[in-house]
């Protein structure tokens, strides 16, 4: 009995190894086909990474969307005063001149204070001239007792003149001379009160300009935002104005392919959406960091908020494009930035 369980026992421990032994060998291809799972997945996330980078080589333009706007940009101007639109010389779209009055605020008042200063400033002007004349007057009979006294002083020691006689002279020569210096201190107070009649000649008709409100470019104007009879506040936005030059287009490139761009390139516009080149130019400006989107931002299609560099792109000759379109600019890349 006992020799029956031994037996068993050894035939039970021969049965486990071997079934551990067929585990063993059932593993063994699972772990070698597991290796070469993984190797492939290596070599196929090289290949998908080597043809990224040469994705990213081969790029040969850069795409943005941007704006048509005049070289010293679209300008608003404002009213260096106030009043009510007396009359309008110029409307949407004409071409004006550099100082070309555009519009009349009404001036009755400060005409009216022209007229009074300058009519203070030519009396003064007046005034002076009496002053110095006074003072050529003392100035010549100052000189006269002079002499005089000179010649009796030289007769009273012949003992020819007396002594009261010199006296007098002399009195009248320190007299004279008192009022020389009073004329010449006239004269110069009259002087200075002039030149303050000046500058409020100067102020009152300076006022009186402001109320005509002339451009300070020469260009298009683009839009006039005040009608006839409107009142209008001191530094309101009164118009918008096109300074005349060169056209471009403000674009804006996106953080990933900022650091590729370089003044020079050539660049062609298109519209959006659209193959076909309506101007071509070259690039003159490149901001020199990088910001949030200002050119047509909150677009609904937006998905994430990315960094931007600005670019200037200078058309060349005439493109008939309207200011403030909205366009894509697609930036030509060199050789050596691809």
């Amino acid at each position: 009995m006992r020799y029956f369980i031994i037996r068993i026992t050894i035939e039970q421990n021969i049965n486990i190894k071997a079934m551990n032994k067929r585990i063993y060998l059932a593993i063994v291809p699972l772990i070698i086909t597991a290796c070469s799972s993984s190797n492939d997945n290596n070599e196929k996330s090289a290949a998908a990474s080597n043809a990224v980078n040469s994705a990213i080589v081969q790029v040969s333009q850069v795409v943005g969307v941007g704006k048509v706007e005049p070289e010293k940009k679209i300008i608003s101007l404002a009213a260096a005063t106030g009043g009510v639109v007396m009359e309008i010389y110029r409307n949407d779209g004409d071409s004006i001149k550099k100082d070309e009055p555009l519009v009349r605020l009404d001036d009755d008042l400060e005409l009216i204070k022209v007229l009074q200063s300058r009519s203070q400033y030519n009396s003064q002007k007046s005034q002076e001239e009496i002053d110095r004349l006074n003072l050529q007057e003392s100035e010549a009979r100052l000189a006269n007792k002079k002499k005089l006294l000179e010649s009796v002083r030289a007769l009273a020691l012949a003992g020819a003149e007396t002594k009261q006689t010199l006296d007098d002279l002399e009195t009248e020569v320190t007299t004279l001379s008192l009022t020389v210096e009073r004329d010449r201190a006239m004269v110069k107070l009259s002087g200075s009160r002039l030149m303050e009649l000046a500058a409020q000649v100067r102020y009152s008709e300076t006022e009186a300009a402001n109320k005509v409100l002339r451009s300070p470019y020469d260009g298009v104007l683009l839009d006039l935002q005040i009608e006839k009879g409107s009142a209008l506040n001191q530094f309101e936005k009164f118009a918008e104005v096109a300074p005349a030059g060169p056209t471009t287009v403000r674009t804006e490139v996106d953080e990933l392919f900022a650091g590729r761009l370089s003044k020079g390139l050539d660049a062609e516009i298109r519209f959006v959406g659209s193959d076909s080149v309506v101007a071509t130019g070259k690039v003159v400006f490149l901001s020199p960091y990088l910001k949030k989107k200002s050119l047509f931002s909150g677009e609904s299609n937006e998905q994430e908020d990315r960094l931007v560099r600005e670019v200037i792109i200078k058309l060349d000759g005439e493109t008939g494009l309207i200011l403030n379109s909205k366009v894509e600019s697609v930036i030509k890349l060199n050789n050596s930035q691809l």
